[in-house]
């Protein structure tokens, strides 16, 4: 009996570290930024094109659908950029007309999301997106959402992945000698299948 109970005891545990998340963050599969070319985007690392360069749907990683329409950029922009599944209608809108937005898979076993890392003039927008249980694409989170907490004189420093954990590190400007650090940590909620939030000192 006492072995029967060591055994699942052991099973048990082996089972708990298996299922546990282990996020993992992927070089960035492509880029979008403004062309030189008027109302034109530059498009990289795309698997297939549809359209041209002002108008049309850019697939990614071969799963990942961007829509735009360039013409819209200025006026709707929910119309101007969007990304998600193969059905329009299946899609988050995600503003791209400003700086460059790098995309960076990042998954596990069982789930798969994709970070958009924004890089403008004013400082750096990151939001993760993905496709639900029941085939919905959402948006997660934006860390723009968050930036009240965190003083303006800190810029993004680096971010990864670890564990069920995604981090944002924000360096303060002007401090290289004392370093000065705060944090963003985003936690994979398994059983509300959402992330939450911590900021860190």
């Amino acid at each position: 009996m006492k072995k029967f109970l060591a055994v699942m005891t052991f099973l048990l545990i082996f089972s708990a570290q298996a299922s546990a998340m282990n996020l993992t963050l992927y070089e960035s599969v492509g880029s979008i930024s403004l062309s030189s070319r008027q109302y034109e985007l530059k498009i990289e690392g795309y698997t297939q094109l549809d359209g041209n360069f002002s108008k049309g749907v850019a697939i990614f990683n071969d799963d990942l659908y961007f829509y735009f329409d360039c013409s819209a950029a200025t006026g709707d922009f929910d119309a101007a950029s969007r990304f998600g599944g193969k059905n329009f209608s299946n899609t988050v809108p995600v503003y791209v007309f400003e700086g460059r937005t790098q995309i960076y898979p990042i998954n596990d076993a069982d789930n798969a999301f994709y970070l958009l890392a924004t890089e403008t003039g004013g400082g750096s927008s990151l939001k993760v997106i993905g496709e639900r249980n029941d085939g919905t694409w959402v948006k997660y989170f934006d860390t723009l959402d968050m930036r009240k907490q965190i003083p303006y004189d800190f810029y993004i420093d680096n971010f990864y992945a670890e564990g069920d954990q995604i981090i944002f590190v924000y360096k303060q400007w002007q401090q290289e000698r004392y370093c000065n650090y705060c944090k963003l940590c985003y936690t994979w909620d398994a059983a509300n299948q959402w992330f939450g939030v911590e900021f860190q000192r």
